[in-house]
C-alpha cells in the first residue's frame, strides 16, 4: 500500500504551497454580494445534471484512467444513522480527479468544498461551483463572513461537506502533509462527524500501462471520527485534529516509527519526503 513513485516532480517547500498551474480565463471577485452557496433552481438544476454525468461518466471513467479501488464503505454503511444529519469528510489532495474519487466513495451524497480562488477563475472555473465549489476569500474580511455563513449552512442543513486539509494539491504525494486546524474547529462547533479518507498508490502493470504513466489510485474510507463533548471547542478541534492526522497516516501504510511519520502539524517544521 505504501508505494512511492519514481515520476520527476518538484514538490514546493511549504507543505501548503500549491504546485498547480491554472491557466487564468476569468475574473472572480469575492466580496459581500458574491452568491457563495447559490440556491437558484438554475443552480440546482445544473447541480443534478453534473451529479447524473458522474454517474453515467465520470466515475466509470476514473476506474479505467486510475484504476480506482474503493476500500472502507462498509464503515459509511456502519454509521448510517449517525451520518444521515451530514458529515464533513477530509483527504490528502494529490491529483486532479481526487475529489470526484472522494464522491464516488461517498454516494449518493453529491458534497460542498472550500475552493480554491484560483481555480475558478480558470477553464475548470464553472464546474467546479456545480459540483458544490465554495471559494475562500483570502483579502476580504467582510467576504469571509459570508464564507464562513455559507459554510454554516451547508452543515446546518445536514449536507456533507469535503476538506483538503492539506490546503494545496501535490501530485501522487505518497506521504500525509499537516492538516489545517480551521477543518476541526468547524466539526467541533457544528457537532458534526469527520470521515478520514486517504488515496494512495500502487505501479501500473500489464495493459494499465497504455494509459499513462501516474501511479494507480487506491482510496480509503475510515471510521468517522467524532468531537469530545467534554472538553473546551479548542482541546476538541485539537484532539480530533491529532488523531486524523495519526489515522490518515496508517489508512495509508504510514505508522509510527517510519521515517516519514509525522506528529508536528505546524507547517512551517514540515520537511518533504521526495
Amino acid at each position: 500500500m505504501y508505494y512511492r513513485h519514481d515520476l520527476d516532480y518538484e514538490y514546493p517547500d511549504r507543505p501548503d504551497e500549491h504546485m498547480l498551474k491554472v491557466k487564468h480565463v476569468r475574473e472572480v471577485v469575492l466580496d459581500e454580494s458574491y452568491p457563495y452557496l447559490p440556491c437558484g433552481v438554475g443552480y440546482r438544476l445544473l447541480r443534478a445534471l453534473y451529479w447524473l454525468a458522474l454517474n453515467l461518466l465520470v466515475f466509470p471513467i476514473t476506474r479505467l484512467s486510475h484504476g480506482l479501488c474503493i476500500y472502507g464503505k462498509e464503515n459509511l454503511k456502519k454509521h448510517k444513522k449517525t451520518l444521515k444529519n451530514g458529515a464533513i469528510t477530509i483527504s490528502n489532495h494529490v491529483f486532479m480527479w481526487d475529489y470526484l474519487c472522494v464522491l464516488k466513495a461517498i454516494r449518493p451524497h453529491l458534497a460542498y468544498f472550500p475552493a480554491w480562488k484560483t481555480n475558478l477563475e480558470g477553464p475548470n472555473g464553472p464546474l467546479i461551483r456545480w459540483s458544490g465549489g465554495i471559494p475562500v476569500p483570502t483579502d476580504h474580511m467582510h467576504a469571509m463572513i459570508h464564507f464562513n455563513k455559507a459554510i454554516e449552512q451547508v452543515l446546518q442543513e445536514g449536507k456533507w461537506l469535503h476538506f483538503f486539509p492539506e490546503g494545496s494539491l501535490w501530485f501522487f504525494y505518497p506521504d500525509i502533509r499537516p492538516l489545517k486546524k480551521a477543518v476541526f474547529q468547524y466539526a467541533v462547533r457544528y457537532d458534526k462527524p469527520v470521515i478520514p479518507i486517504t488515496m494512495s498508490f500502487r505501479p501500473r502493470k500489464g495493459l494499465m500501462k497504455l494509459f499513462g504513466k501516474a501511479p494507480l489510485v487506491d482510496l480509503h474510507v475510515g471510521e468517522p471520527l467524532f468531537p469530545d463533548r467534554t472538553l473546551p471547542r479548542r482541546e476538541a478541534a485539537a484532539a480530533m485534529q491529532a488523531l486524523a492526522y495519526h489515522r490518515m497516516q496508517e489508512m495509508n501504510g504510514i505508522h509510527p516509527g517510519d521515517p516519514t511519520y509525522n506528529t508536528d502539524q505546524n507547517p512551517a517544521h514540515y520537511r518533504k519526503t521526495m
